[in-house]
């Protein structure tokens, strides 16, 4: 896999910060950045590194953020924080006080689509909840039941199927994996004891085979599964680290996995065969961007708090 630098530029911070890559209005991407003390959310120019806007009004400690697309060409930046959710719009900064949802620790927050074309907005609860919210209204949905041994919910994630009838699914502390119909709320089949530690990090990949998620505890092991089946798909992968972030993408059609974590460095693995690409870049943090020319938008933030934006793609044969 080639990469090319866009961008690098400092995001003002002397550690790593969130990053997370989203489609703007205008069918330009857009780059959003939060700090994990909950001071400020960002969003920046990819091509000039510049600030469009900052907010620095403070949350209580952002733990993970998503930007939901709208019909119409608008976005959202929703925040999970240790007292909720928090909102605001992405193209301009301006803050949503009357959607702010005050009621639980989310650890993980997730975008997902229901069958009609809605998006949904998903949380992970640290009561052992899985949220569903309506990001038009923000009003709540509905929850899951209280998890029963598992301890806190700490990740939340979205798989995609061609038919449009997507799955969550959500991981506790206790390393058990959970499927739920994404309309009622109602769990599919039964939990998965997935890994030895707490599941940190779910997410849908792009994949020759539909259905497909990846899933990542507190070792760095990586496992995927078929959310229909409950089936693991394949071998573990051991990353070799702690791991902090993960994304997916399509790049020239195949599917992709890049991890970042506690060594400063982005790895890419093959979503089908799970088998190491030769490809690495710094970075503690990441996010992904398929878009439509068939190669990839990666945007990493490094232990020192340079944000970096790169453009993936397969070398010609």
């Amino acid at each position: 896999m080639a990469q090319r630098e866009i961008a690098r530029f400092s995001s003002g911070s002397g550690h790593a910060v969130g990053v997370a890559l989203g489609w703007g209005a205008d069918g330009e991407p857009l780059l959003v950045s939060s700090g994990d003390d909950g001071w400020e959310v960002c969003r920046w120019d990819i091509r000039t590194g510049d600030r469009v806007w900052c907010d620095g009004e403070g949350m209580s400690g952002c733990n993970s953020m998503a930007l939901v697309p709208l019909s119409g060409g608008g976005v959202l930046l929703a925040v999970g924080t240790e007292d909720g959710i928090e909102w605001w719009n992405a193209l301009t900064g301006q803050r949503r006080p009357g959607w702010i949802w005050e009621d639980r620790t989310i650890w993980d927050v997730s975008v997902g689509e229901l069958p009609d074309g809605r998006p949904i907005l998903l949380g992970a609860g640290h009561d052992g909840v899985m949220y569903r919210w309506d990001p038009v209204t923000g009003e709540l949905l509905g929850t899951s039941p209280a998890g029963v041994g598992g301890g806190s919910t700490m990740a939340v994630g979205f798989v995609p199927s061609p038919d449009g009838a997507g799955l969550v699914v959500s991981g506790d502390e206790a390393g058990r994996i959970s499927r739920w119909n994404a309309v009622d709320g109602c769990q599919v089949g039964e939990p998965i004891l997935g890994h030895g530690s707490k599941v940190r990090i779910l997410q849908g990949l792009f994949a020759a085979e539909t259905h497909l998620f990846v899933s990542c505890d507190q070792q760095g092991e990586l496992k995927r599964w078929n959310a229909v089946t409950g089936a693991q798909v394949g071998p573990a992968i051991d990353t070799g680290t702690d791991v902090y972030g993960l994304a997916t993408a399509s790049v020239g059609g195949m599917g992709v996995l890049f991890t970042a974590g506690a060594d400063d460095t982005v790895r890419v693995w093959d979503s089908d065969t799970g088998e190491s690409i030769g490809f690495s870049l710094r970075g503690t943090v990441v996010s992904a961007l398929t878009q439509p020319d068939g190669t990839a938008l990666l945007a990493t933030s490094t232990a020192q708090g340079e944000i970096v934006v790169h453009a993936c793609s397969l070398p010609a044969l």
